[in-house]
């Protein structure tokens, strides 16, 4: 007898992935506020709520924007305030030239940014993303101005972005990606008058441009990354792109200042449509209005999340929705983790107290060094294939280059001595040696002293460097001779 055929049930197609089952592979609660389920880019159009924390961004960003586009116009000593000149190698910071040689000032200016970083990071937060930063700053009041300007409120922008081409959509879109371009290519202009100052640049340009092909291609080059960046890439600099953000992980601690929202009053959430008599809610009314306003499209009421830059927009929202509730402003605010748990926020703990410590050094060697700089900068070094040669008098001859750079508005005339021992005698190339404004000059010079002077092959020689400008300077320089013993003896 054959065993009953087995029933087969017909095969299902498999179905296309609803939203439901994409939101089982992908919970919305892991995903970047910038992606949707499916993994596909959602653009954020904040909606601004003019409180008091985007009044002070607004006007910080405004001195920013003077500051940044005024510096190169501003002339001080015949140069821009500050421009770097990448040719000679000098920056000319507010009147003051720094050479290739501040050595010192180069690495005392380097380590107060470092630990400038960290003191800030650890005791602010991501204050300076939401304040300073050049990304949120020139997005959230510069471009973003514009197409609200050109495109209306965000709920407009987002219909218009939905709806399909026309001629009046392809009109606002051209109108604001070439008001972008102006603006960028501005940016970008100013951006390369820091090295080569407004005046050569544009006459550079305007008489013979096959001569700065490299500025031309440096302004193509910025000017499209501009326009890349805030009109497209724009909130994900911020989440995807930018180390700050992963810096700041690292060395915050429970103390930092950071925008968290009051889960203990704010909590359960309950609408306004849905509260009754004998419900139990809490002051959020689940608005979303904090979401709304985000520039990363943050839900600050999940806690803590590296995507918060810290603008604040979500405190100016919830308290205008507070305010309107009859409730007390600061269910979203500024606080800190242990002030999230119950504790006392500690502004000043052994972390930042060091860092302060490094950051005044740094800052105040940097100080120091800037304002005690001479009127010149004086090398000796050695010169010559040989250490030493012995002239036919039977004295001893060091060959040395003398390097002078003038660090005034006017021309000097140098001159070099042999201070000690009695004996030396210096012969110079050039004497006096003139050097012009920030310039600098490298001259030959040989020293010339008895053997006998030597002990196991050295002798320190004093020099004494003067000009017709008051500047005087004593240096010692150790000349290379014959091994003899003290009094001549070999």
């Amino acid at each position: 007898m054959e065993p009953p055929a087995v029933q087969r049930e017909p095969a299902v197609p498999a179905a296309t992935p609803g939203p439901e089952r994409v939101f089982q592979i992908a919970p919305e609660e892991d995903l970047l506020y910038s992606l949707s389920a499916d993994g596909t880019r959602k653009f954020i159009h904040p909606t601004v709520r003019q409180g008091r924390y985007w009044k002070i961004r607004r006007a910080l960003a405004y001195a920013l924007f003077l500051l940044f586009f005024s510096l190169p116009l501003i002339p001080i000593g015949g140069h821009a305030a500050v421009q770097i000149d990448l040719a000679t190698r000098r920056v000319h910071l507010f009147g003051t030239i720094f050479h290739p040689t501040d050595n010192l000032l180069l690495v005392a200016f380097g380590l107060g940014i470092v630990v400038t970083v960290f003191f800030v990071g650890s005791t602010f937060g991501r204050m300076w993303c939401g304040y300073t930063c050049p990304q949120t700053v020139y997005l959230e009041f510069l471009f973003r101005p514009i197409e609200t300007l050109l495109e209306g409120a965000p709920a407009r922008q987002r219909k218009l972005n939905a709806a399909p081409w026309s001629g009046r959509k392809l009109a606002i879109k051209a109108a604001k990606w070439s008001l972008w371009a102006v603006v960028a290519a501005l940016m970008a202009g100013t951006f390369v008058a820091y090295f080569t100052g407004w005046g050569p640049l544009l006459a550079g340009l305007a008489t013979d441009p096959g001569a700065w092909t490299g500025a031309i291609f440096t302004l193509c080059l910025l000017t499209a990354l501009i326009l890349f960046d805030f009109g497209w890439f724009r909130d994900q600099m911020c989440t995807i792109a930018c180390p700050y953000g992963r810096l700041q992980n690292v060395i915050a601690d429970q103390d930092t200042i950071l925008v968290a929202y009051d889960e203990r009053r704010g909590d359960p959430k309950v609408k306004v449509k849905d509260r009754v008599p004998d419900i139990v809610a809490g002051d959020c009314i689940d608005c979303r209005c904090c979401v709304a306003s985000c520039p990363t499209g943050t839900d600050i009421r999940r806690g803590l999340q590296p995507e918060c830059i810290g603008t604040a927009q979500c405190i100016d929202a919830c308290d205008v929705v507070m305010l309107g509730q009859g409730k007390p402003i600061g269910l979203i605010k500024y606080t800190s983790e242990r002030e999230q748990k119950g504790g006392r926020r500690r502004v000043w703990r052994t972390r930042n107290l060091i860092y302060l410590a490094i950051l005044t050094v740094a800052w105040g060697t940097f100080a120091g060094l800037l304002l005690t700089r001479g009127e010149a900068l004086v090398e000796i070094v050695r010169g010559g294939r040989e250490p030493y040669r012995m002239l036919p008098t039977g004295e001893v001859a060091n060959q040395q280059r003398v390097r002078i750079t003038n660090q005034l508005p006017e021309t000097q005339r140098f001159t070099l001595e042999v201070v000690s021992p009695e004996g030396a005698r210096l012969v110079v190339s050039d004497s006096p040696v003139t050097v012009e404004p920030a310039e600098h000059v490298a001259v030959n010079a040989v020293t010339t002293v008895p053997p006998g002077l030597f002990v196991d092959g050295q002798l320190e020689v004093r020099y004494r460097v003067t000009s017709d400008r008051g500047f005087e300077k004593e240096l010692e320089f150790v000349l290379l001779g014959p091994f003899t013993l003290p009094g001549g003896a070999p």
